[in-house]
């Protein structure tokens, strides 16, 4: 990973295309165990995949669902 690709960055921690991620606070349960890839990153937000869905997801919209690396506990 370079320093110019784009990524998004929030509380300290870099999450870039091809990073697997979970949300923690998402409002249902298995939406907060789920791993989604994230396909687009920048500093506004995220675009986001799972189970064949896409998701794109804004700086205020991590916010309230928090975001980790998926390998994280």
């Amino acid at each position: 990973m370079t320093g110019t690709e784009p990524a998004f960055e929030i509380d300290g921690r870099r999450y870039s295309a091809g990073d697997w991620v979970r949300f923690p606070n998402a409002g249902m349960r298995d939406n907060q165990t789920r791993v989604y890839e994230i396909t687009a990153a920048g500093p506004g937000g995220i675009t986001a995949e799972a189970d064949g869905c896409t998701y794109q997801l804004s700086r205020g919209d991590i916010g309230v669902i928090g975001i980790k690396h998926a390998d994280e506990n």
